[in-house]
């Protein structure tokens, strides 16, 4: 098992939070590689995330042989186009059964993952991504994205870069509704408490690997400037949001997500040293 635990936050400056947290610091987070793997020759992956509260398993299987092409039905592969990889993705709650909001988590986790998959994946092939959450307490969409990427790349499944994904929450200082307060992975109740919340994946890619071509999950999403970090370069291929926030609030929260990124994107690098 490997820990990260609280990360430096970005800015260190306001009071501190549950649990002694600065304002924008990560929670402590635990991931654990390879919890499923069951040796049937097929590529496989798995892990658990956790992240303070929020806990959840990704396991991964595939590149597998699309049904429809091992039927010699091309069309009905892939919606239609042969040359795809299809990417399937099963979100199961703590209890019960899924219902909306799991089928809603299964959408963007499945743009996501087919977002970051690398040209070279076999086409006319099937991923697949079960994802188990074991315990919620805010952030789940980012702690889902990281824990499908970490399971990826343990199944071996090429990726043209590599993902990490934040949540950052904002609300309105009382007074004054042009200055936000920003919350790093915030959990429930600051969801609650929150006017915004957002979840940023970006993707982090050498340049000229050909990644820009990729089709983006977002429509306003255009790939960020290099932030000198080597000859790293980042786009964001995932951005949901809740809630409202001005135009100034809005750019403040990405810009806060893009560093935190790079710090998560250390840690998830580090399981693989």
């Amino acid at each position: 098992m490997v820990s990260l635990s609280v990360l430096t936050a970005v800015d260190t400056r306001e009071e501190t939070r549950r649990g002694h947290r600065e304002k924008l610091a990560f929670r402590p987070v635990e991931v654990e590689l390879g919890l499923a793997l069951v040796g049937n020759g097929k590529v496989e992956g798995s892990a658990r995330w956790a992240s303070g509260g929020t806990c959840v398993t990704a396991e991964v299987k595939g590149p597998e042989a699309t049904p429809a092409m091992a039927a010699g039905d091309a069309a009905a592969a892939s919606g239609g186009d042969a040359t795809t990889v299809t990417v399937k993705v099963i979100v199961r709650p703590v209890c019960g059964l899924a219902a909306d909001r799991e089928h809603e988590l299964e959408d963007r986790i499945a743009k996501f993952v087919q977002s970051v998959l690398d040209r070279s994946c076999p086409p006319r092939t099937t991923v697949t991504v079960v994802v188990q959450i074991l315990s919620e307490d805010g952030s789940l969409l980012a702690c889902a994205l990281n824990a499908a990427a970490v399971a990826l790349l343990d199944a071996g499944v090429p990726l043209c870069g590599s993902p990490a994904t934040v949540s950052i929450a904002m609300a309105q200082r009382a007074g004054s509704p042009a200055d936000w307060v920003l919350l790093l992975e915030p959990d429930a109740r600051e969801e609650a408490a929150c006017e915004f919340v957002g979840t940023y994946a970006m993707l982090f890619a050498s340049p000229g690997d050909g990644s820009g071509d990729r089709t983006q999950d977002n429509d306003n999403e255009k790939p960020s400037e290099d932030k000198g970090k080597g000859s790293m370069e980042s786009e964001i291929v995932h951005m949901s949001c809740n809630g409202r926030a001005t135009g100034d609030g809005t750019l403040l929260a990405l810009s806060a997500a893009e560093k935190a990124s790079e710090q998560m994107l250390a840690f998830m690098r580090s399981l693989f040293v």
